[in-house]
């Protein structure tokens, strides 16, 4: 699998019981269904949120509703499991179909990927501080998993390759009001290594926030919550006023950037642009927040890379759909967050990339994922297409 797969997939859908949809574009922008943070149009006349060469994968236009709608396909579809109850087993109504991505746009001419989701968080992960989460995270992405099953989707593992993680800068940032921690991985073949110690196949660059939402426990007043209990006065129809508990819930907001390490500087400033694009309310940001107190990072030295000898990747697909989301392998050494069981729905990934640079580009992902078609909406949700795609 492509190293673009492996990494583009950390995304969300919030409510663990209740939303199809991730979210939905509109005149402004895109306004996340849950957590409502916004990513507001660069160019809102031309509805681009992005530069031309960037294309918005996960939705397509459908010119007979004239709306534009998520993409269903196994690539984008995945069965996130957490154990809500803690009582240590996934239970089925414990296992909910989401969408991978809130927003995930792919670049015409190489392997870069921007995706943006949020993923739900279990109670005893809720609390870590986001420096050890973006470490654990890294930490899963070691091996063959895919970068979105690191500690989010736990999908099966790809065996045809082998990679390890670099955390090469690790720094406090905001978004808005949101606290918030930025972290720049480099990932190398192990194979490749043992030949050029200075090695590398890719970069990415990784924001991640904690946001909260509620979710809606109707009247009925929880016996023994693990979420902090928010109330509020609900008048129905027949204009009954009655008491609704909400479980204000934790997730995880993540926005990455993938590229091939030689062409990873060339669109930073695409994403850095993006950032500032990004709108966070007042709601979804937690109670108490404050800027992340870092530890000290020291990369791994390239030449302490594993010496095992990984299966040959004789097939490696190369890294041009890879599907972190929102969007974490089935057993990573990071604690349990959100897991799909989907082993071919990988995070995003460039539509087209040399074979050589993509099977790496892509931190081996466990999914294999169709190739995003490059006949997507451009950057954002550009002017509808006269034709179906």
């Amino acid at each position: 699998m492509t190293i673009a797969k492996w990494f583009l997939g950390l995304g969300v859908v919030l409510c663990a019981a209740c939303t199809h949809s991730s979210g939905a574009l509109g005149p402004q922008g895109y306004e996340q269904a849950l957590t409502k943070y916004r990513l507001n149009y660069a160019d809102a006349a031309r509805q681009k949120f992005l530069p031309d060469d960037w294309q918005l994968d996960n939705y397509s236009y459908d010119p007979g509703s004239n709306k534009w709608t998520e993409k269903k396909g196994v690539q984008y579809r995945a069965e996130r499991r957490l154990d809500e109850d803690g009582d240590g087993t996934v239970s089925s109504s414990e296992r909910k179909e989401e969408n991978i991505f809130d927003l995930r746009f792919v670049h015409s001419r190489d392997n870069a990927v921007i995706w943006l989701k949020v993923h739900p968080l279990e109670p005893g992960y809720a609390n870590l501080d986001l420096d050890v989460i973006l470490e654990n995270y890294v930490d899963g992405l070691e091996g063959t998993g895919l970068f979105e099953q690191s500690t989010l989707f736990g999908l099966e593992q790809d065996k045809a390759r082998h990679f390890t993680t670099f955390v090469v800068k690790k720094e406090p940032t905001a978004l808005g009001p949101l606290p918030a921690i930025r972290g720049v991985i480099e990932i190398a073949d192990v194979e490749k290594l043992r030949i050029d110690a200075k090695h590398r196949d890719s970069k990415s660059e990784l924001v991640f926030a904690k946001v909260v939402y509620l979710e809606n426990l109707g009247n009925s007043k929880p016996r023994a919550p693990r979420w902090p209990i928010v109330t509020d006065t609900v008048t129905n129809e027949e204009n009954r006023v009655f008491t609704r508990y909400n479980a204000q819930r934790t997730g995880l907001l993540v926005i990455g950037y993938y590229d091939d390490a030689g062409r990873f500087e060339s669109h930073l400033a695409d994403l850095h642009g993006m950032l500032d694009q990004i709108v966070i309310p007042a709601s979804a940001v937690p109670p108490n927040s404050a800027p992340p107190v870092l530890a000290a990072t020291s990369a791994v030295p390239a030449t302490s890379a594993p010496a095992t000898s990984a299966v040959p990747a004789t097939s490696a697909v190369p890294a041009t759909s890879a599907v972190p989301a929102t969007s974490a392998a089935a057993s990573p050494p990071a604690p349990p967050m959100a897991s799909a069981a989907k082993p071919n729905v990988a995070p995003p990934a460039p539509t087209t990339a040399p074979t050589s640079k993509a099977a790496t580009a892509a931190a081996a992902p466990t999914a294999t994922t169709a190739p995003a078609s490059k006949t997507t909406p451009t950057a954002g949700v550009p002017t509808p297409p006269t034709t179906k795609k």
